[in-house]
């Protein structure tokens, strides 16, 4: 959204850690947020903007499982402080797909653990590790679905669903036409080639939520409630403001 100001003048733009947005939305400090998944399936007061998000339909290169021995041998993994989507990706992975040989315990604060959970500028510039996968691409090989990191989301009671939605389509229809730009001060701020950073922004991430993004939604909220000491209860919504509930929204325009 990083052209928002230029759709629309009035509109403010905070850059905020994703765990603030939640709190945001419902103290009515933010009136739109992008937030983990996992917020939106445990929050109902929260709707989805139907359409708009941060999916990877296979390998996205920026939400890695780092292992430092054979995922066989893996019984400790560091989770991410910062990412409660992938936090849970990686054991919805480990439980029914990856499949170490023993039980795996997950932590917040274990920087000797055989495995960590690796996002964002950090999994573009890591090093090799010895084993790493690639947990959007695992996803995809487990479900066949791509994966949805995030959604657009707006408070039930706002007044102006529709209108908030619009201008966020065309800041990101805005974004999508400017990926060379974009890809260069990304380029600039990490250190990395360009080319790699709009090969990122352009094939490995895409911003569209249509009805196989909703599908895999659905799949990812039924395998967090299945984990241990977890509930998903939410039922994805179909368009803002209408009450109406089904399996997989298809989003306006598509």
């Amino acid at each position: 959204m990083h052209f928002l100001s230029q759709v629309d003048p009035a509109a403010e733009l905070i850059y905020r850690i994703p765990r603030w947005a939640v709190g945001a939305l419902l103290d009515g400090t933010v009136d739109a947020a992008i937030v983990p998944v996992v917020d939106y399936f445990s929050h109902p007061d929260l709707m989805m903007i139907p359409g708009l998000g941060i999916c990877a339909d296979g390998d996205v290169t920026s939400v890695l499982l780092q292992c430092r021995r054979p995922l066989s041998q893996v019984r400790a993994v560091q989770l991410d402080p910062e990412s409660r989507t992938s936090n849970t990706l990686v054991r919805v992975l480990m439980q029914n797909h990856l499949r170490p040989a023993g039980p795996v315990e997950y932590s917040m604060c274990a920087p000797e653990a055989d495995a960590c959970v690796c996002i964002g500028d950090r999994a573009l510039c890591a090093a090799p590790a010895l084993e790493t996968y690639d947990l959007a691409g695992e996803w995809k090989k487990m479900t066949g679905l791509p994966f949805v990191f995030a959604v657009w989301v707006v408070r039930r009671s706002y007044p102006d669903v529709e209108g908030i939605a619009r201008i966020l389509r065309q800041a990101r229809d805005r974004g999508c036409e400017s990926l060379g730009e974009l890809a260069r001060l990304s380029a600039q701020r990490l250190g990395l080639p360009e080319k790699r950073c709009y090969e990122y922004l352009a094939n490995r991430l895409h911003y569209d939520v249509g009805p196989a993004e909703c599908e895999g939604m659905i799949r990812f909220r039924q395998a967090f409630a299945e984990l241990p000491q977890q509930r998903a209860t939410r039922i994805i919504d179909v368009n803002p403001g209408s009450g109406e509930k089904q399996r997989a929204p298809v989003p306006k325009g598509s």
